[in-house]
């Protein structure tokens, strides 16, 4: 049954491979320069990465994983977009950054992937895509060492509820959890690159699912990972809202409206040894 919603979705991210590539939000030129894709919370967060291996899930088109390699770390990304992987591995080559790349859906992974890590990475707008959070724990812990951490920062669930189009007030819309494991169907002209400039997509449908913030910990622990930490911060990683602006740490954060909502979170476990 989510077949057909992959399919949909996977042609929507090939699609947006190159716009996404081109745009003022990816910043591909201050990339090629030297800059950094990551922002400060992961690198805060995650700490001294050099030696360590690291699989970075849905990877894009690899600027955050290419990211981690100049730290120091030893880099495989994986994404479901073959397009995705392709200029990733393009970049890697031009920039000299060794990484490496595979192209596949999270849940096919073991198909693709025996070896084990010492940190498995994930980051923003990743969630919404997968169906079965209790399937991908469970994918994390056999992809990481004993010992070995994992790491996320993501939309909090909250603040994914936002309506986006109503400028003068925090009105909720969407649903907090999925109903019955389905996706909600979006049709979108553009892409979260819009914030710098319009596009207009081919492939406007995706679907998305939405999970609770005890959905997510719970996967996780049921799949006997060591929960850390859960963190929840005031500011985002993109424009949730028209009243947000984005901050010089790279972070967006409401500039008139007074609420204080989580609009992102974190957590950090760890794989028993």
């Amino acid at each position: 049954m989510n077949e057909k919603y992959f399919e949909a979705n996977l042609k929507r991210w090939d699609e947006v491979v190159e716009i996404h590539a081109k745009s003022k939000f990816y910043d591909l030129k201050g990339f090629k320069s030297g800059n950094n894709s990551l922002l400060p919370t992961e690198v805060k967060e995650l700490g001294d990465i050099t030696n360590k291996s690291l699989l970075h899930l849905q990877c894009h088109f690899g600027l955050d994983s290419l990211s981690w390699a100049r730290l120091g770390a030893k880099v495989t990304g994986i994404d479901f977009s073959e397009k995705a992987i392709k200029k990733a591995k393009e970049l890697s080559k031009e920039l000299k950054i060794p990484a490496n790349f595979i192209q596949t859906n999270i849940y096919d992974i073991p198909k693709k992937i025996s070896e084990q890590f010492d940190i498995v990475f994930t980051s923003y707008g990743v969630l919404c895509w997968l169906p079965n959070l209790e399937k991908w724990a469970e994918i994390i812990d056999l992809c990481l060492k004993p010992g070995g951490t994992f790491y996320i920062v993501e939309s909090h669930p909250f603040a994914d509820m936002i309506d986006y189009e109503i400028k003068d007030n925090l009105i909720l819309k969407y649903p907090y959890s999925s109903k019955n494991g389905e996706p909600e169907k979006y049709e979108e002209e553009g892409t979260y690159t819009d914030v710098d400039e319009k596009t207009i997509l081919e492939n406007k449908t995706d679907y998305e699912w939405a999970h609770s913030f005890s959905y997510i910990i719970n996967s996780l622990l049921s799949a006997g990972l060591q929960i850390e930490y859960v963190h929840e911060f005031p500011y985002g990683f993109f424009a949730k809202h028209p009243d947000m602006k984005k901050d010089n740490d790279g972070f967006w954060r409401f500039k008139t409206l007074k609420q204080e909502i989580p609009l992102m979170f974190s957590i950090k476990a760890r794989k028993k040894k």
